[in-house]
């Protein structure tokens, strides 16, 4: 429990470390990246923020061995990367063509749209105020640092799939990739929710432990060009869910 606790604590401290100025979530080298990748590094990162999300609403406790532990700084640093997203994309999201189905084969259409990213942080920088903390006044000054952030690696946008799962549901979400191009897929329910990424021949690549998740690899080279993006709920209550994808 130790070695986690130590594991999960630096965690923190680097979440917090990205509200810096200088700090950004997206990959960034010395060559131009292009369009594909700066798209996949977006995506990549709001992965990351939603496994901030889960760390600082106390949802890790398994991988940490600290039972009701929250944080609010892990909140406000994943209100830093959606605000990132929200500037790097100009607020806006490609439509996404992948289908979506039930276990039946029934269509899923979309219900409303998905928040915006400034939405979500704005989100989650309330629900850090209203978590324990010793000192409000340094946590208000988190997140006006949030806010202040510079963006980089403007992007067109990652394409984003918004829908609800009824209790006991299972939907399928087909998915098609250039594979020519890094291939990046953040998963993340307001509930209890299982995703699974599946390849080829019905291969399970991916599964997640929780409320999130994110799955990252390259189509080409004999990679997965096709996947399905399988969501369970097994039995809570109605969950609404985002897919993005790049």
């Amino acid at each position: 429990m130790k070695a986690c606790f130590c594991r999960w604590s630096l965690a923190a401290v680097v979440a917090v470390g990205m509200l810096s100025p200088g700090y950004t979530v997206f990959a960034q080298a010395k060559v131009e990246l292009t369009e594909a990748e700066k798209s996949a590094a977006l995506v990549e990162g709001l992965g990351t923020a939603a496994q901030l999300v889960a760390f600082g609403r106390g949802e890790m406790a398994d991988a940490t061995g600290l039972k009701d532990f929250k944080s609010p700084e892990a909140l406000v640093a994943a209100g830093a990367i959606y605000l990132r997203a929200q500037k790097a994309t100009g607020g806006k999201t490609k439509p996404s063509e992948a289908k979506v189905e039930d276990s039946d084969g029934t269509v899923i259409a979309e219900e409303g749209q998905a928040p915006s990213f400034a939405d979500e942080a704005e989100a989650l920088f309330d629900e850090a105020r209203a978590l324990p903390s010793k000192d409000k006044a340094a946590l208000e000054a988190l997140i006006k640092q949030a806010k202040t952030v510079e963006s980089r690696g403007a992007t067109a946008g990652p394409q984003v799939i918004n829908r609800t799962i009824k209790t006991g549901k299972v939907h399928n979400i087909q998915i098609a990739f250039d594979p020519r191009s890094p291939a990046s897929v953040t998963m993340r329910g307001t509930g209890k929710t299982q995703f699974e990424v599946i390849g080829a021949g019905g291969k399970t690549l991916w599964h997640s432990q929780g409320s999130w998740g994110f799955y990252n690899w390259h189509p080409g080279n004999g990679g997965h060009k096709n996947v399905t993006v399988r969501v369970i709920n097994k039995g809570g209550p109605p969950v609404a869910y985002t897919v993005t994808t790049n």
